[in-house]
């Protein structure tokens, strides 16, 4: 499987989504530090709150009309919407006007149309691509994805303070990039067979939002799915907020290494910095590597002795202060989470019948909402409870959603052939039959 072997669809989003990625991750990490100093810590915070909210009721609402609709109209109009908040953030700090609280508000709606964006984007990219493509498909996005991380972090920090008017007429030209390439290039697949089957008579009366999720609740083995990466991707959460706060209190001033009591010493600020940019590198440079070098394997072998690293070498970066053994730690779930992340994900792309792909990946997207609160919870317990007690608790987080995720192997190899629960079933096969009769 080579790039240039993708849909058409998949190559234009995945060099989309590097740019877009490149120009937000100079700014969006930034705007908590911009926030706190124009409106205070309490409003800093609240836009964080308010726009994860905006986002989840966004994103149901959107993965639902998308399922209805299409994907392309859904893209479009997002795409459109953040390109105009964008481009009135500009105007909020330019040289001739200055409103911190226009550029709260806009905050917010650039979180509602990404929540809209996100399911139709990850249904579009499933649409075009057969199951044994989509492991390849998400290690490459997700090398893109920690690529722009890291140019975006690098050139973000020089930028954001002296330039931050610049950086938003940037993110608003990026934003008519996307709007012209996804209408003149994207193919909306899901549309065309959606309008062939109401040429063919086969049009099913629409369910409403309700009882439209209500079908993906009962869906078990998606559910468990869910609640599996909810528990595993909230290990990693804990980096930065329960890790960080510990390290910054406990880490005042070691030795880099044991031997080096005198001549290297560093901080737990310096620490977490030196870890994060160690997990972008090893992303950046092993990512490629490590899924040509894992395909020799059975995927069931790599994903679980990938989790087992990955929930290993976070856990111990709760207890431990020592910087050499840290690195190491960090080393350790960063091989790991490259291992599973591909083959995770590709499980995720098979979990959802064509018919319901937007919803499924709204539901979904609620996970890093819910990792995120879970990595408050654990800054709260860490005030309460010892370092090795934390670790326990985030090992047992990860141990639990790994036997979940063991309990729905056979239900996943079968719905990457194809085969659904029953309710899901019939769906499919009466549209199928309504086309088989028609012709």
């Amino acid at each position: 499987m080579r790039f240039r072997d993708f849909h058409s669809n998949v190559q234009l989003r995945i060099g989309l989504s590097f740019i877009s990625g490149t120009a937000n991750n100079m700014v969006l990490p930034f705007m908590s530090i911009y926030f706190s100093g124009k409106l205070g810590d309490t409003l800093a915070g609240m836009v964080v709150i308010l726009g994860i909210l905006a986002g989840v009721v966004a994103g149901i609402i959107g993965g639902h009309y998308s399922d209805r609709f299409g994907r392309k109209k859904l893209m479009l109009g997002a795409e459109i919407g953040w390109m105009i908040c964008f481009l009135l953030m500009a105007a909020a700090n330019s040289p001739w006007f200055e409103s911190a609280g226009l550029t709260f508000v806009l905050m917010i709606l650039v979180s509602m149309f990404w929540g809209i964006h996100g399911p139709a984007n990850e249904a579009m990219l499933l649409d075009v691509t057969a199951p044994e493509e989509r492991k390849f498909m998400y290690a490459i996005m997700y090398w893109m994805n920690n690529l722009s991380f890291a140019i975006a972090g690098i050139a973000g920090a020089f930028l954001f303070k002296s330039y931050l008017f610049e950086l938003f007429l940037g993110l608003a030209i990026v934003g008519l990039l996307s709007v012209i390439i996804t209408y003149l290039f994207i193919q909306d697949e899901y549309q065309a067979r959606m309008a062939k089957k109401n040429e063919l008579g086969s049009q099913r009366s629409q369910p409403s939002i309700w009882s439209n999720y209500r079908k993906v609740l009962r869906d078990k083995t998606f559910m468990v799915f869910t609640m599996a990466s909810l528990f595993l991707v909230s290990v990693e959460f804990h980096l930065g907020n329960y890790v960080s706060v510990r390290l910054g209190k406990e880490m005042a001033d070691a030795p880099f290494l044991p031997w080096l009591t005198n001549d290297w010493r560093i901080d737990g600020f310096k620490m977490l910095g030196f870890m994060r940019t160690e997990n972008t590198v090893l992303v950046v440079v092993l990512s490629l590597f490590m899924g040509i070098m894992m395909r020799r394997f059975p995927d069931r072998k790599v994903l679980f002795i990938g989790y087992t690293g990955y929930i290993a070498g976070y856990s111990y970066l709760a207890y431990s202060n020592q910087p050499g053994l840290l690195l190491l730690a960090m080393f350790i779930a960063t091989v790991g989470e490259l291992m599973y992340v591909p083959i995770k994900q590709a499980y995720l792309g098979n979990l959802a019948p064509d018919h319901a792909r937007s919803s499924y990946m709204a539901l979904y997207g609620m996970v890093y909402k819910g990792a995120t609160f879970l990595g408050g919870i654990g800054v709260i317990l860490g005030g309460m409870l010892s370092s090795w007690l934390m670790a326990l608790l985030i090992a047992i987080s990860g141990i639990i959603g790994m036997v979940m995720f063991y309990t729905i192997l056979a239900q996943l190899e079968e719905r990457k052939h194809g085969h659904f629960p029953a309710a899901n079933s019939s769906l499919i096969d009466a549209s199928k039959s309504g086309l088989e009769s028609t012709s």
